[in-house]
């Protein structure tokens, strides 16, 4: 069983989570756009935690679940700084994220390289924030591939052009798993081979699956154990 925490922030936000309790590494599951941190994936990834009789969390990124915010009000600077506090926490972790939380994880991982253990990207939303204002209809909203639509407010636009996407491959110096399906309707896989070749070390792996969407959800059970070589490879 897991059992619930929730992580207080000094802007008067909070995070939800929960965590089912184990030895290190932390397995760390960050979730996509539009989505909460239960789902078939995290519990996928929860079962392949318990088997290994390690520590797993799961949060809610601000702006989802029965975390504080409205998604498409909360910049994801601000998504990325309670991560990276997060890991402050958490002693060694995995962090593995999908689509938007795949894109989370990375830039929290550059920020607290010495924190993360392995970092696994799962169908990560490469070039999502630098196209948001693209992507947004006539009233300004944006509708995720899951059928959420929700406004975007315009400091959450600014925000996303502000990230550095260009330079976050090469501020990755963990091992790092990228996962990303061939048919992808949502992001191309061309963007996750793009980054993987741009990441100036050897510690890393590219799976590419066939005929895969963009949820993987099916998948999610072959990608865990890539994970686990990785790190017995580091």
């Amino acid at each position: 069983m897991t059992r619930p925490f929730r992580l207080d922030r000094p802007d008067g936000q909070f995070v939800v989570g929960d965590e089912l309790p184990g030895r290190a590494p932390t397995w760390l599951w960050l979730h996509g756009l539009g989505s909460v941190r239960s789902g078939e994936k995290s519990t996928s990834l929860l079962a392949h935690a318990r088997t290994r009789g390690e520590r797993f969390l799961r949060i809610d990124m601000r702006g989802h679940g029965e975390s504080s915010g409205r998604v498409g009000a909360v910049p994801l600077s601000h998504v990325i700084a309670d991560l990276v506090h997060l890991l402050d926490h958490c002693g060694e972790t995995v962090v593995v994220g999908t689509s938007l939380g795949g894109l989370v994880g990375a830039y929290a991982t550059a920020l607290r390289p010495e924190r993360v253990r392995a970092l696994a990207l799962v169908a990560p939303a490469f070039g999502l924030m630098s196209n948001l204002a693209a992507l947004l209809d006539s009233e300004g909203c944006l509708t995720t591939s899951n059928g959420v639509r929700f406004p975007v407010l315009a400091d959450v636009l600014a925000d996303a052009l502000a990230l550095d996407e260009r330079s976050l491959p090469r501020r990755l110096s963990v091992p790092v798993l990228l996962a990303h399906g061939t048919a992808d309707e949502v992001i191309p896989h061309r963007a996750s081979e793009r980054f993987f070749a741009a990441i100036p070390h050897a510690r890393k792996q590219l799976c590419l699956i066939q005929d895969g969407d963009h949820r993987l959800a099916a998948a999610a059970p072959t990608i865990w154990p890539r994970i686990d070589a990785l790190l017995a490879s580091t």
